[in-house]
């Protein structure tokens, strides 16, 4: 929408009652009050300015109430600027309803509806939007789980956040205005003020809130001792939290919003996926800790798997971490000791996660890995070791619900394969797709062999592929077949001429 789209969006609105001044809009929006039993509903006539702003029609225009025309407690949804918040979500600028001046003012009209009634089943949890904002850019973090409220904490700085922790101050030692220890700065004032019904917008607004801690909240704050506020409240029914950085100033006390979040091993889960609950008690074997493996591990660890075996002879070498999920201060690490230390990025708790700097070799070592876990995935891209596990697997059939699941890149990764094992009935293995000779010129000093050009990409994708068959296989779906394999680039032997997803049967028929 041009400038002549919105002069022709403009041009609706003088017939619904608005003055037009080429920069705002000004004119009246009906609403009713919410009706009491037996009674007709009142309306009134607001006045309303609207505002095409920059980011129109991108983003709604800003809209003020200027009179509401009734009787009115403005609570929720209204920005800083006093602009209200008539639309929570992204819309496409083709469909965006706004644009259609008739239904902008009836949104406007549900908002006064909304806020007479005071919002019911609303559960917008963004306190942060009614008060100032910090210009301190440092993010704080609290771990909800291990917070006690109406107690004052210490807190952790650094260049980018604010920790609080668990750990509790004794406030009533700071007397006559002097602080005896140097511990005693910097506290955070943890806080339950339950479900909230209107924003907090002041430090008034806020001792409302504290009750009868806020005399001493305040007392320490004026000394500069509490710095931090963090309020915990529920709305709707929802949890959230509220972050404020506080402060004396010359009229009073300052309080200003900071962007927060919680640390929790539950909040950093919910994200993982539904299997999440399933992955976590199901004991899996990672073999060969190169690229797909250790990507394999990363993306299985993220999805809530916990009990992980990494087993590599290999160390990691600079140039491995083009492809690998570790980096470069892992170089001569061990490469599931380097895979470890980087899952404990994500979650520090590895302590189910068990490594072994060793090669598979021998067919019972292949079968106790079989035994122990329920799914063992052969990253090693080494026909040894597909061998031994495939033995392995083949031989326990009758007796273990133990499952191989192989996965490679073939021909410089434009075929990822997985292979499941053993068969279920009816079930075949798509054929193998021949090798060709290497013509990889590419070596590195110092490393016998060729080194292939397989792309990170097709890495990372290979290891998605896998953890496709691993999740089908351990929540029992079943709806993958033996064999399933992604053709990037096509190959000169059906199946593989052709680029997409094929499998070894029909899913249906793998599933039943």
């Amino acid at each position: 929408m041009f400038s002549t789209d919105i002069d022709r969006w403009r041009e609706d609105f003088p017939a619904l009652g608005f003055t037009d001044d080429g920069e705002r809009l000004h004119g009246p929006v009906l609403w009713a009050e919410p009706a009491m039993p037996d009674q007709p509903p009142t309306v009134f006539t607001a006045q309303v300015e609207i505002i095409p702003g920059a980011a129109f029609p991108f983003a709604p225009p800003m809209v003020r109430l200027l009179d509401p025309g009734g009787p009115l407690e403005i609570t929720f949804h209204i920005n800083a600027d006093n602009t209200l918040c008539l639309w929570e979500d992204d819309w496409s600028v083709d469909d965006a309803p706004w644009l259609d001046p008739r239904k902008l003012l009836d949104r406007i009209a549900d908002w006064l509806q909304k806020t007479a009634a005071g919002w019911p089943g609303d559960d917008s949890c963004d306190l942060e939007r009614y008060v100032d904002q910090e210009d301190d850019p440092r993010m704080v973090l609290y771990n909800a789980t291990r917070l006690v409220p109406d107690q004052a904490v210490q807190t952790e700085g650094g260049p980018e956040i604010i920790c609080i922790t668990d750990r509790a101050r004794r406030t009533g030692n700071i007397v006559n205005g002097r602080r005896r220890n140097r511990k005693d700065r910097r506290l955070a004032w943890v806080a339950d003020i339950g479900s909230v019904v209107r924003p907090i917008r002041s430090w008034d607004d806020l001792a409302a809130s504290l009750g009868t801690h806020a005399a001493d909240v305040s007392r320490l704050i004026k000394m500069r001792v509490i710095t931090v506020i963090l309020l915990r409240y529920t709305r709707g029914g929802a949890d959230a939290a509220l972050a404020l950085r506080v402060h004396p100033d010359d009229a009073g006390i300052r309080i200003a919003a900071c962007e927060s979040a919680d640390t929790s091993t539950l909040t950093r889960a919910v994200r993982a996926g539904s299997v999440r609950t399933v992955l976590a008690n199901v004991p899996i074997a990672i073999i060969g800790c190169g690229a797909i493996g250790s990507f394999t591990a990363e993306l299985l660890f993220r999805s809530g798997a916990r009990i992980l075996t990494l087993v590599d002879a290999e160390r990691l070498r600079p140039g491995n971490v083009v492809r690998h999920f570790a980096d470069l201060q892992h170089v001569g690490w061990p490469k599931p000791h380097a895979v470890r230390d980087r899952l404990s990025a994500i979650d520090p708790d590895v302590t189910a996660v068990t490594v072994s700097h060793n090669r598979l070799t021998v067919l019972e070592e292949a079968t106790a890995l079989v035994l122990r876990h329920r799914v063992v995935v052969d990253a090693t891209g080494s026909g040894r070791a597909t061998s031994l596990l495939t033995a392995a697997v083949t031989r326990l059939d009758a007796g273990s619900d133990g499952t191989v699941v192989s996965v490679c890149v073939q021909r410089d990764g434009d075929v990822l394969r997985v292979d499941r094992m053993p068969l279920r009935p009816g079930e075949n293995h798509m054929s193998p797709l021949p090798t060709v000779e290497h013509t990889s010129q590419l070596r590195e000093r110092g490393c016998g062999a060729p080194i292939s050009p397989t792309p990170p990409g097709a890495v990372v994708a290979a290891a998605e592929l896998a953890i496709r068959v691993v999740i089908d296989e351990v929540t029992a779906e079943r709806k993958l077949p033996a064999t399933v394999a992604d053709v990037r680039k096509p190959q000169d032997q059906p199946p593989f001429d052709v680029v997409g997803w094929i499998t070894s049967d029909p899913p249906e028929r793998a599933a039943s």
